[in-house]
């Protein structure tokens, strides 16, 4: 693909709608947020939340169901789901190792459509080792219906 020119760019975006247009300044501004912040661009453009509940010991992160976020039938694509079950438990590995790490494996097991207003995961480390830890993560809705739970593992290099 060949680079446009700024003006080229501006030129090109004339044809679109403005809801076009509007996912494109979205997806703009989480680029230009992955560059400056400390998180990654898919984090920002998802408009993922994290939280960490010391009280239960767990990770929690919450994503809003947007058209985005919706497979051709109308619920949240279940690639959508996987990311914000690795997300929740890569943070509560990295919470409980102090440091970054990597997934080895993941496992998801869908239960019901993602659908409603928000997907919250919940996720939290089974076993821990001096650098892998085992995880696993519930995802439900607003309503409380689980809609997938997930196990993984996760590598932090000393």
């Amino acid at each position: 693909m060949a680079f446009l020119t700024r003006e080229e760019m501006l030129q090109a975006l004339q044809e679109f709608e403005t809801e076009d247009l509007e996912k494109a300044l979205q997806a703009a501004q989480a680029s230009k947020l992955a560059r400056e912040e400390q998180f990654y661009f898919l984090h920002y453009f998802l408009q993922e939340e994290r939280i960490e509940d010391t009280e239960n010991n767990q990770a929690v992160l919450t994503i809003p169901i947007t058209d985005m976020t919706l497979n051709p039938i109308q619920m949240v694509h279940g690639g959508v789901t996987a990311l914000l079950c690795d997300n929740a438990m890569g943070y509560a590995s990295f919470l409980k190792a102090k440091r970054s790490g990597v997934t080895l494996n993941l496992n998801v097991q869908y239960h019901k459509p993602g659908l409603g207003k928000y997907l919250i995961a919940k996720a939290d480390v089974i076993a821990e080792g001096s650098q892998m830890n085992g995880t696993r993560c519930e995802v439900r809705n607003e309503t409380g219906t689980l809609v997938a739970s997930a196990t993984a593992t996760f590598y932090h290099r000393k």
